[in-house]
């Protein structure tokens, strides 16, 4: 059985589980970098949220042995469960003054993403697009944000720079940017002391939740900010859409063909597919103010 056949066959059992009132689909779900997932998206006629449920490691299960009634149920419980009621304030997003409040961006890789950014009032940098974005909060589904659209523009009445340029001025406020030592985020993630001579001259940049960070190395001014703190242009490395690594010029240990080889390893062997951010090397030099690719990777 193919995951799609399983989708619809789910959507069959949900319907039956939910009864009437209730809109069940199977969909493909494109995220970034093209990657696909299937859900079902369940509504109710009267409502305008509609939680996601993913499939992909239901079919797992399904094809380990479990149950097509036992995995129906778990799709309604976690829809009943990710219902926010009356707590969403649609005006909160609908209106500009209150939305702008919250607009950040993430970045990711252009080629990868070409497509998708077609009804999106991206930037392009480099090889890379930044993509506004809105931080919306819930008490019940936590923090999530919501990709801005062209269509959003016609709802404000605003253009796309009208739009960036309040991203600019709020970005490094909604989602603030965190810098810290390479040594210190593997101390805190494994509990145990690193020693490491390399690992002293690098720094991880992202924002302060961790996701979606790695724009925070293009917010304004935080590049010099740190290139005037260590006197020196920078190497940025794209760990993920997550984060950057930074390591300042005297400080490298290695060459940029190495930096670049170890992209592309830590890439294909540890990187998700849709939290890659991109192959290629980047600096920042310190008397134009400017990043640039270090060489178009092969």
């Amino acid at each position: 059985m193919e995951i799609r056949e399983f989708g619809e066959m789910m959507v069959r059992e949900v319907k039956s589980a939910l009864g009437k009132g209730h809109l069940v689909e199977c969909r493909d779900i494109v995220k970034n970098n093209g990657v696909v997932y299937h859900a079902i998206v369940i509504r109710r006629e009267d409502e305008s949220v509609a939680p996601t449920i993913y499939l992909d490691q239901m079919f797992d299960r399904y094809l380990e042995g479990c149950s097509v009634v036992s995995l129906a149920g778990d799709i309604v419980e976690i829809y009943r469960q990710s219902m926010p009621g009356n707590e969403i304030d649609i005006e909160a997003f609908t209106d500009f003054s209150r939305a702008s409040e919250n607009l950040f961006f993430k970045v990711v890789n252009y080629r990868k993403n070409k497509s998708k950014l077609e009804k999106v009032p991206y930037r392009k940098v480099l090889d890379l697009a930044m993509v506004p974005l809105c931080l919306v909060k819930s008490s019940s589904l936590g923090i999530g944000t919501i990709t801005i659209e062209k269509s959003h523009l016609d709802v404000w009445e605003i253009t796309e720079d009208e739009l960036w340029e309040v991203i600019g001025e709020n970005a490094a406020k909604v989602c603030p940017p965190k810098t810290e030592a390479m040594v210190d985020v593997l101390e805190n993630i494994t509990h145990t002391p690193v020693e490491s001579d390399e690992m002293g001259s690098i720094f991880v940049i992202s924002n302060d939740s961790g996701n979606l960070g790695a724009g925070a190395a293009f917010y304004p001014g935080v590049m010099r900010q740190m290139s005037d703190a260590f006197e020196c242009d920078l190497f940025l490395i794209p760990s993920s859409i997550h984060e950057m690594l930074i390591i300042p010029d005297p400080g490298a240990v290695v060459e940029p063909d190495a930096l670049k080889q170890i992209i592309r390893e830590v890439n294909s062997s540890t990187v998700a597919e849709e939290e890659i951010l991109s192959y290629n090397l980047y600096r920042y030099d310190r008397e134009t103010d400017h990043i640039f690719i270090v060489k178009e990777a092969s």
